[in-house]
């Protein structure tokens, strides 16, 4: 390492980012990175697994990163589940000489069992550690950083609140969203405007579905997210004139195209949903079978509680229930924008970890 860099790290606190293996850790982390860094107060380390997602988003940001073993833990019976763990002692190793060699002050997490290692070896050492919690239900590696967590931050309220450990903050949100809107104001649509995002690999179902019902559709326009396991569905959508198809799509694109959406039909997990609310967006929301937890159950059943969301059953009738409820809402029309509170997660979390 050169003289600059040891220099540069010196007179900054250094932060290490972790947290991996899906989206709904990695990208909330990226978001925190964005905001964190913008009067570069600190320095950055990504820490993940070797040729992850992670990784890739690590590199494609210019954030410095360092690969790290970690095991699975499955909360069902697995054969894997006697061995994999045992990649944790080793990262535990990784984890202390990071911390060591890179001078690193603090841990933030975003969950996932990558994030384990790191924050146990931030905990022998004495370190702080800071860990966000996106969904109802906390993953396993959450629930044990959490035991040691200098403070847990939550996007949803629950009985451990207290606002000194645990803390409400909200849910992290990427910046980027709002880059390329050039006001607030909301036009009116002519037809109702559906925008389709449930990620990739559990979203197949959905998709199968929607074709189904698109015939008798034809005066309502959909944008829909195919992601890369989809993508074999792209010609088949293209032939409705009323869709507009996206294999992947950046966040800056995103918030452009929110903006001027009614309705969502989506998966239950909590980023993504609390980005259509914050757009003004009504959720219908179906949740994935066997996510952990059933986390995206819980998290739908809250905004329908709390917003009005419509909960579908991927296994009950989704054709037709699906059908029922775009027809139902065909003259809906959002009312405006819920940006007011956009950054307060992110501000709640860096006035935390400014605290000497």
């Amino acid at each position: 390492m050169s003289t600059h860099i040891d220099k540069t790290l010196n007179s900054k606190q250094t932060i290490a980012l972790t947290g991996g293996s899906t989206g709904g850790h990695v990208f909330p982390l990226l978001s925190t990175y964005n905001y964190l860094n913008e009067e570069r107060k600190y320095n950055f380390f990504w820490v993940g697994e070797e040729d992850s997602l992670e990784e890739e988003i690590a590199s494609k940001n210019k954030i410095k990163f360092l690969s790290i073993p970690a095991g699975k833990v499955r909360r069902y019976f697995d054969l894997r589940n006697f061995y994999e763990p045992l990649k944790n002692l080793s990262g535990i190793v990784f984890g202390i000489f990071y911390i060591l060699k890179y001078k690193i002050d603090i841990v933030f997490s975003k969950g996932g069992y990558v994030s384990l290692p790191l924050c146990i070896a931030a905990f022998i050492l004495r370190k702080k550690i800071y860990v966000h919690e996106s969904d109802m239900t906390a993953g396993i590696a959450n629930k044990i950083i959490g035991k040691v967590a200098t403070k847990t931050f939550y996007t949803f309220p629950n009985k451990k609140i207290d606002n000194k450990k645990y803390i409400v903050a909200g849910q992290i949100l990427n910046p980027e969203l709002l880059d390329y809107l050039d006001d607030l104001e909301i036009e009116e649509n002519e037809k109702l405007e559906v925008m389709i995002i449930a990620g990739s690999q559990g979203s197949t179902t959905i998709f199968k579905t929607l074709l189904t019902i698109l015939p008798d559709l034809q005066d309502i326009n959909f944008n829909i997210v195919l992601g890369e396991k989809n993508m074999w569905m792209r010609d088949d959508f293209k032939k409705f004139p009323n869709i507009l198809v996206h294999d992947f799509i950046t966040q800056k694109r995103l918030g452009k195209i929110l903006k001027n959406k009614d309705i969502a039909i989506t998966r239950g997990g909590a980023t993504t949903l609390w980005e259509l609310n914050s757009f003004g967006i009504h959720s219908i929301i179906i949740p994935l079978k066997n996510s952990a937890g059933n986390h995206q159950l819980k998290n739908a059943e809250y905004f329908h509680s709390e917003f009005g969301s419509n909960i579908l059953d991927e296994e009950n009738n989704l054709d037709l229930e699906l059908f029922r409820l775009l027809q139902k809402f065909k003259d809906l029309r959002k009312s405006g924008l819920n940006l007011e509170n956009f950054f307060k997660p992110l501000q709640v979390i860096e006035e935390h970890i400014d605290k000497k």
